[in-house]
Parts: structure tokens; sequence; C-alpha cells
């Protein structure tokens, strides 16, 4: 590889937010050719180029969940002191708004109660979801732990059948 330096992507993701918002997919289409022209054209020649965008999109989005440290700081001083107790426990400064589809600073979705309204039902949303998955795999274990398996042992009702196919799958 060479040795040279890594851009300063952080930096310029904040840069393009300035601009732009903070939705992800937007920064990237913005800085991705300018921080890393040859990785895209190396990615667009070898048709991986979904991928690289797939790839910057969640590193953005990780990101604007953690600001620049005076930004941290600033934004925590212009809270109201009696929001503070409820904004002291949140483990992000910022929240994904879907109608804006974008992470919206916390200091500004107090601002916007429709907002914050709207960032705190997806939270609620992609929990559920989370939960429903862990219910999903509760279901599995209980049958796993039913089958008698342990870890070396595959239950039988996941093994093949006869013709080579897992029980259960479906062919076209």
């Amino acid at each position: 590889m060479p040795d040279r330096p890594t851009p300063d992507f952080a930096a310029h993701v904040w840069q393009s937010a300035a601009r732009l918002g903070r939705s992800a997919p937007r920064i990237v289409d913005d800085i991705l050719r300018a921080v890393f022209p040859e990785t895209t054209m190396a990615a667009e020649s070898e048709g991986a180029a979904r991928i690289l965008r797939t790839g910057c999109i969640s590193e953005v989005k990780r990101v604007l969940r953690t600001p620049p440290l005076d930004d941290a700081q600033a934004g925590f001083d212009q809270i109201d002191a009696s929001f503070r107790p409820f904004v002291a426990p949140l483990q992000r400064p910022s929240y994904f708004v879907p109608e804006r589809d974008e992470e919206v600073p916390v200091t500004e979705l107090i601002a916007a109660p429709d907002e914050l309204d709207a960032a705190r039902r997806f939270m609620r949303r992609k929990g559920m979801e989370c939960l429903a998955e862990a219910d999903r795999l509760d279901l599995l274990y209980e049958a796993v732990v039913a089958q008698g398996s342990d870890h070396g042992t595959v239950p039988t009702f996941l093994t093949r059948a006869g013709n080579g196919q897992l029980h259960g799958e479906v062919t076209a």
C-alpha cells in the first residue's frame, strides 16, 4: 500500500453536513469522489461502486452520531437547564428524523417537538424490530434445546432431507 496520509474523513463529513444537512447518502454523494478519487474509480471499474457507497454511508452515519468535541460541549450549554436531566442519559447527540432523512442534533429536536416526536417514534420502531427478532431467536433457541442438541449436533429439523434440501426449504 502507498504510504499516504489518510484524508480527514470526519472533517469532510462535517463540512458537507454544514452545507447539505445531515443526510448520510447526500453527504457521501457530495464528498466520496473528492475524498477518495482513486478508490472511487477503482470501485466503479470493478463493479463495486454501490458497495463502496453503502460502506461510506454507514461510516458517515457513525461520524454524524459523534460530534466534534467542541460541538458536543457547546450543544450541551445551549440546552435549557430544565431539559438537561433528560438529555444527559441520552447515548447520542443526534437522532434520525425520517421526514428530513437525516440525523438531527438533540438541541434542534428540543426546538422542534414534531421532529422530536418523529425521532422518538423511529427509535421505538427500530427497538420493536430488534425485540421481534430477539423473540424469533428465542423460539429458535427453544426448538434447538428441545431437540437436545449440543454444540456438536445439528437438530434433526435442520438436517438435509434425502433430496439434499433443508427440511422446509422451498425450491423454485
